[in-house]
């Protein structure tokens, strides 16, 4: 049996931040200088914007005044994302034969650190009625895994230093999309122009789904990087 399936809106969300801040679950330095020398320096705990021979930067503000100290926060940029489409329709699904599905996201920022990119999802996939829903995908961003079973979930086929976790064709590892804004994915270093990341969807339904249309909204984020 057929179950005719589609995703009708796919939503676009822009932001732009800068990365000065370092935290963890034990400490935050908004801010730090390195009077001997300057670069941006990272770790798996940590990233900071160093600054060669400033005594303070940050910012400080009042009711009558605003200041930005130093050199970084004088840094301007510029970001920019869009999509390939903004709706996407999955077509039909026979249980047990899933479905796929792709967009293509750009992003050009003239930001030295890169970006990071962000999903989530107003709802399951649900039904016109609008009780039924279809489940996610099992695994989540923080672990995917390889397909199997029924759910619908999100991968990143291609893109500029994709994780190895997302696996590579022809297998690639899904997540499940979720209702909260998530980082799925980094982009490392400043590029001349758009860079293209492209997110793979994949859906399969029980032979006890509902038949009929089911929409749900996906919002992608992209926040610039120094």
């Amino acid at each position: 049996m057929k179950k005719d399936i589609l995703i009708l809106s796919i939503l676009l969300a822009m932001t732009a931040n800068y990365a000065l801040a370092m935290s963890s679950a034990n400490y935050q330095i908004n801010s730090d200088t390195i009077n001997a020398g300057g670069n941006l320096s990272n770790s798996a705990n940590y990233k900071t914007l160093d600054s060669i021979g400033e005594t303070f930067i940050g910012s400080m503000a009042s009711t009558n005044f605003t200041i930005g100290e130093g050199l970084a926060p004088m840094i301007t940029y510029s970001l920019t994302m869009s999509l390939d489409s903004s709706t996407k329709d999955l077509g039909s699904v026979t249980a047990g034969v899933p479905i796929t599905g792709t967009t293509t996201a750009t992003v050009t920022t003239d930001s030295w650190g890169g970006y990071d990119m962000y999903i989530s999802q107003n709802d399951d996939l649900k039904h016109a009625d609008p009780l039924t829903t279809i489940a996610p995908f099992s695994c989540t961003i923080a672990a995917p895994c390889f397909w199997s079973g029924a759910g619908f979930g999100f991968t990143v086929n291609s893109g500029t230093s994709v994780e190895a976790k997302w696996g590579t064709s022809p297998s690639y590892k899904y997540a499940a999309i979720p209702s909260t804004t998530t980082l799925f994915h980094t982009k490392w270093g400043y590029s001349s122009g758009g860079d293209n990341t492209v997110i793979g969807y994949k859906l399969d339904v029980p032979t006890t789904q509902k038949s009929g249309v089911y929409t749900n909204i996906i919002t992608y984020t992209a926040v610039a990087k120094l």
